[in-house]
């Protein structure tokens, strides 16, 4: 019987995927501009920050894989698993919590130091603690659909808001198969509650329930 090992256990770095700046100078290479801080506060995002390197991404969706079975040794481990959370039955959308609990390079990402320098500027130079991770998953050509949402509006625990989601992908992702958009300046506009979709034209579309 194969021994499950509950990475949740462990508050530090399981791998070597990741390497952790030892000095301020190292620490340099992953800060954002002064510009990149002022456009988050100011439309509630940014993007184009580079969080991953190409051994990274294949180590990282090699583990998906993996786990992405339901008979993994460790599937109990997930939060939640949903082999298809698709409302339409012609489309995919894998989508599951709880990886870091399961796989070194999971887990390690999230003492990625190009996302804890970027998350800690963009909460005000404070302290980094982790509350989730997320993955769908959408294959290509009949992929599923997220409804446009408030992430915050999950997540009504802290006030002023001091959480924010971290998206990466391991995948290309462009407008002509499916990238992600936000709303401008939507964290400005107050807290939504969850949005419902429709179909028109083979596009997804969703309006927010103020």
């Amino acid at each position: 019987m194969q021994l499950v090992k509950d990475l949740a256990d462990r508050h530090e770095l399981v791998s070597d995927l990741f390497k952790q700046p030892s000095t301020p100078e190292e620490w340099e290479q992953y800060k954002l501009s002064d510009e990149q801080v002022a456009h988050f506060h100011e439309y509630g995002y940014v993007s184009g920050i580079k969080l991953l390197d190409e051994t990274q991404i294949e180590v990282l969706r090699k583990e998906l894989e993996e786990i992405r079975d339901p008979k993994h040794p460790a599937h109990e481990l997930f939060y939640e698993f949903h082999g298809n959370q698709s409302t339409d039955p012609n489309t995919v959308l894998f989508h599951s919590l709880g990886h870091w609990r399961i796989t070194e390079g999971f887990h390690d990402l999230l003492w990625n130091p190009a996302f804890t320098m970027a998350a800690s500027q963009l909460l005000g130079n404070n302290n980094v603690r982790f509350w989730h991770d997320q993955m769908f998953c959408k294959p290509s050509n009949h992929g599923g659909v997220v409804a446009w949402h408030q992430d915050y509006s999950f997540w009504i625990r802290t006030v002023p808001m001091q959480h924010l989601t971290c998206w990466t992908g391991l995948d290309d992702a462009t407008t002509e198969n499916g990238c992600l958009y936000y709303v401008l300046r939507k964290s400005q506009m107050g807290t939504s509650t969850k949005a419902g979709t429709s179909r028109k034209n083979g596009r997804a579309y969703g309006v927010y329930d103020r």
